[in-house]
């Protein structure tokens, strides 16, 4: 009688490593991202109008777990919209898809304007998520978010309402801000864009922006 122990797979030793390697590198992720949030929540808000009518300086959470200021868009417009991945009428994603073709039209290069989508649920919207949300998008979207307390101050002193709605689905969602705020190259105020608008009034508007500047 043949007693010895028949030889392993190794597809499927292969396969239970991958598996491994995957819920570790996930694991990682969301340690980073916790200990991104932690840390922005102990920094407390850094916000500040300098000046502005609307908009002014922050610092947020990007999509890969670092920080990223509103220096960092110096010499571009800046297009900043909130909202949320778990979005209510799942409004956020056709405005996005509107700005996008808007952005195609007139800046494929990606130099001139700097669209930034800023999510008001950070508990749910971790780096890894925001990331995969915006290759959603043809244009290259920025995506960040922030501890709580700061994006109160930050959505403040932008204009945009924080609106959280009981959802039977998703348990609950945030509403998009009623419109883009737009900040020109120096960091000024320069007006507004419905988040409604079709994407030929939003390419009407940005082409607008780019002779008066």
């Amino acid at each position: 009688m043949n007693t010895s122990t028949p030889p392993s797979d190794p597809n499927k030793k292969r396969g239970r490593g991958g598996l491994i390697i995957t819920l570790v590198i996930t694991l990682l992720a969301c340690v980073g991202g916790y200990a991104a949030y932690k840390a922005s929540d102990t920094m407390g808000p850094v916000v500040s109008s300098n000046g502005n009518e609307v908009g002014g300086s922050f610092r947020l959470m990007d999509s890969s777990d670092g920080t990223m200021t509103d220096s960092h868009f110096r010499g571009r417009w800046m297009l900043v919209m909130f909202g949320a991945i778990h979005c209510t009428d799942d409004a956020c994603t056709p405005a996005l898809t509107r700005l996008s073709t808007a952005l195609q039209a007139v800046d494929p290069s990606r130099k001139l304007f700097a669209p930034l989508f800023i999510s008001l649920d950070p508990n749910r919207d971790l780096a890894m998520n925001l990331r995969q949300y915006a290759l959603k998008f043809n244009a290259k979207i920025i995506t960040g978010t922030a501890a709580p307390a700061t994006l109160e101050a930050v959505a403040k002193e932008y204009h945009a309402p924080i609106v959280k709605h009981p959802d039977s689905y998703w348990e609950y969602t945030y509403e998009v801000s009623p419109r883009i705020v737009i900040m020109n190259p120096e960091g000024r105020y320069a007006g507004t864009i419905e988040t409604a608008a079709s994407a030929d009034e939003m390419e009407k508007r940005l082409r607008a922006l780019l002779e008066q500047h």
